[in-house]
């Protein structure tokens, strides 16, 4: 079989990118395992154009909500099921202090609402000082969304559900072969696997654990999702989640009492109501220490490349670069370069086995 492209890992990233190419009319074929350890399968994936920490604009919202909104309506049409949920963001203030910063940054921000205390009361949630709305932030249906895309690469005879070893990877300068499927390119985007593969190991991966719970709260208001060292998350029949940790030693897919302990005593400052816990998740994220993602073309072998390190932000942050790296590869337009993984070339050691 001849294609364009290979694309390892139908995590969030693999399948936009598996989009962008098909939209192109490119010839692809996933390959995937349905690997446990997929941060997609876990996330919570709310994105959010604030900061909170210093309740500024988080990088790129300009170019980035565009892409978000338009993408996914493509998406969703495509897949004939509602993903993206347009939901505001209830930040509750912590101090007096937290409140005249809101205040003052929200005037010079299109997407932070300046709203009267007494409009942001929400029923069983805590918020002595009041609190700020976020404008045009909302989620995905991450897993939903994995699920049925599947099912139509599936349908498309377009995925293989097996795991790709590299070391039966053929690869020359001019193609890569894998099994019976010759392709001018293989893109990985692995997520957390990343770390072990030998093309790219050299890039500066560090690997965080999140946990989050599902919880039932039949009298916790959902008009918004709730942030206040958590976020409380409304996504339909009385049950939200709540998330997240970050764990940077323990890289197990175990959930821990810890990881619990820690969502539920920030939780329990939030809401004032009864709830339940209906599960508890756990999966390894992929981090960059810039907080910005690894996309680009191998050093040594151009048909190689990686879209990774989305990070936290990934449901944000995937669709607008899914198409710049798409033109890239396509088009040889200019790859953005706080993304492009040439910033980390000091690191890069040339490879003696390919």
């Amino acid at each position: 079989m001849k294609i364009d492209y290979i694309i390892v890992g139908q995590g969030l990233g693999g399948s936009l990118m598996a989009e962008a190419l098909l939209k192109r009319g490119k010839k692809i074929m996933v390959v995937d395992n349905n690997h446990l350890a997929s941060s997609s399968l876990v996330a919570a994936g709310l994105y959010n154009p604030i900061v909170f920490k210093r309740f500024v604009e988080s990088w790129m919202t300009n170019q980035l909500l565009p892409a978000v909104n338009v993408i996914y309506s493509q998406i969703e049409e495509k897949l004939n099921q509602q993903i993206h949920h347009k939901k505001k963001i209830f930040k509750i203030f912590a101090t007096e202090d937290e409140k005249t910063l809101w205040d003052k940054k929200s005037t010079t921000s299109d997407y932070m609402h300046q709203t009267e205390q007494q409009d942001l009361k929400m029923s069983g949630v805590e918020n002595e000082f009041g609190g700020g709305l976020v404008l045009d932030s909302g989620y995905l249906d991450v897993s939903e969304f994995l699920l049925l895309y599947r099912k139509y690469l599936k349908d498309k005879n377009l995925l293989i559900s097996e795991r790709l070893e590299n070391k039966d990877l053929r690869v020359s300068q001019h193609d890569i072969t894998w099994n019976e499927i010759q392709a001018d390119k293989i893109i990985f985007c692995e997520g957390s696997s990343a770390i072990d593969n030998p093309f790219f190991g050299w890039l500066p991966f560090k690997l965080t654990k999140g946990e989050l719970l599902i919880i039932k709260a039949p009298l916790l208001d959902t008009k918004y999702v709730v942030n206040k060292g958590v976020f409380v998350m409304p996504i339909g029949n009385d049950l939200f989640k709540v998330g997240a940790t970050y764990e940077w030693q323990e890289l197990t897919l175990e959930t821990t009492e810890k990881g619990k302990e820690e969502l539920l005593d920030k939780l329990n400052k939030i809401i004032k109501v009864p709830y339940e816990i209906v599960s508890h998740l756990a999966g390894i994220r992929p981090t960059i220490s810039d907080r910005r993602p690894l996309i680009g073309v191998h050093p040594e072998y151009k048909n190689i490349a990686i879209f990774n390190g989305l990070g936290t932000k990934g449901v944000m942050i995937a669709p607008y670069f899914a198409e710049h790296f798409a033109e890239h590869l396509e088009n040889n337009t200019a790859l953005n370069q706080e993304v492009d993984i040439k910033r980390y070339l000091k690191h890069y050691s040339p490879l003696v086995n390919y």
